[in-house]
């Protein structure tokens, strides 16, 4: 009897130990979530854990825990600009409150670093928030230190905010990534406008790209931005001494997100494109900003890609270290008046950049890769580049 005494209270004791660590939701302090393991928000909607997209790239983000491939469900990214490049990297609370990714035994990349100490947690909401948190000593919210909604990526969801707190002046808005397949901060911001005016805009190296239009109490004023707030979106915007801020709800109860792309163009999880400045229809670049061209360009300027095995014909190149997009590179071909190709110089994650004008030297090298050739009032270089080969 007194050996069955002591299991039943040993094994009491043990449910007990383990009872707050098997909450799959939260990341408790000293915890210590490996790459492989993750954490799955209450209602199971969204994930946390590390994922890569190439081969020996780790980040740390949240997505939707459905089907999609996971370029299409990623909503944060807490690493974008450091990949890890291996599987060693964890995520845990260390004994001064820091949230962190610890990784090649001594390293660590710091989320959140305040110093409170002990008994702090960090949970994954159905949201999709990602919250630190401070306990008391009944285990109660003391009080919210950090989340990931403060510090969005390239995707909105429900219950985010784009603009700024007057109070800290943090500014949130999105960034879209340098490449399809490349995370880092790329070329364009999507968020309110920084000359406070309350218009949604796209910016482009700082330029503005895009304009959403003025605000109207119930929607914006150009076409694109009634699309999104008739057919998907019900954007709400707020004003007052401590902050300015858009944010938006949907009736849709799958996966509702809003993106921007590499290229700027800004999309809804169904795939739907709203705006897209680079799209030969007028329907979806409505709002986007005339570009300023030399003398030597037209607005009339487009160009056409081409994917075939070129011979390695060796153009200008500019420095990788520049970190051009491929919108970098259009520009920097209009703005050559010679120029009448670019092309990425890493065509799987579409960054980099190089170059041709019309004299192009050659060698024996065959590669394919796609080339984006000059249609100069409608009248294309493609057959002019491949004369000339």
């Amino acid at each position: 009897m007194d050996i069955l005494r002591k299991l039943v209270l040993g094994l009491l004791c043990l449910l007990l130990f383990l009872g707050p660590s098997s909450q799959l939701d939260r990341l408790l302090q000293g915890q210590v979530m490996k790459n492989g393991d993750e954490l799955i928000s209450d209602q199971g909607i969204f994930i946390l854990g590390f994922f890569s997209l190439t081969n020996n790239n780790y980040y740390l983000g949240i997505w939707y825990n459905d089907n999609r491939a996971r370029l299409e469900n990623l909503v944060w990214i807490a690493n974008r600009d450091t990949p890890i490049f291996n599987k060693s990297a964890s995520l845990t609370i260390d004994d001064h409150g820091n949230l962190k990714i610890s990784y090649n035994v001594s390293l660590s990349i710091i989320i959140y670093s305040g110093q409170e100490g002990s008994n702090t947690s960090a949970v994954l909401l159905d949201t999709g928030n990602f919250v630190l948190r401070e306990l008391n000593s009944e285990g109660f919210v003391k009080r919210e230190l950090w989340q990931s909604f403060d510090y969005p990526t390239h995707t909105l969801v429900p219950g985010m905010k784009l603009g700024v707190n007057w109070k800290t002046g943090h500014t949130r808005s999105l960034t879209s990534w340098r490449g399809v397949k490349v995370p880092d901060t790329g070329a364009f911001t999507f968020g309110l406008d920084p000359n406070h005016t309350n218009q949604l805009v796209i910016l482009w190296r700082g330029n503005t790209y895009w304009t959403s239009g003025s605000w109207n109490n119930a929607y914006f004023n150009s076409s694109p931005s009634r699309r999104l707030t008739n057919s998907y979106c019900n954007f709400s915007y707020i004003s007052n001494e401590n902050e300015t801020y858009f944010s938006y709800s949907t009736v849709q109860t799958n996966s509702p997100q809003l993106t921007i792309d590499y290229l700027g163009a800004l999309s809804v999880d169904s795939g739907s494109t709203l705006v897209n400045c680079t799209s030969a229809f007028s329907y979806f670049s409505e709002g986007c900003v005339a570009k300023e061209l030399p003398v030597c360009r037209s607005p009339n300027d487009t160009f056409s890609p081409n994917y075939d095995t070129w011979d390695n014909m060796e153009g200008l190149m500019f420095d990788e270290g520049d970190n051009l997009t491929l919108m970098d590179c259009e520009a920097k071909c209009l703005n050559n008046c010679s120029c009448v190709a670019y092309a990425s110089t890493n065509p799987d994650a579409q960054t980099g950049c190089e170059i041709w004008s019309t004299t192009i030297p050659l060698s024996d090298v065959s590669i394919p890769r796609t080339i984006y050739f000059l249609d100069s009032e409608g009248k294309s270089n493609y057959f002019m580049l491949i004369f000339l080969i």
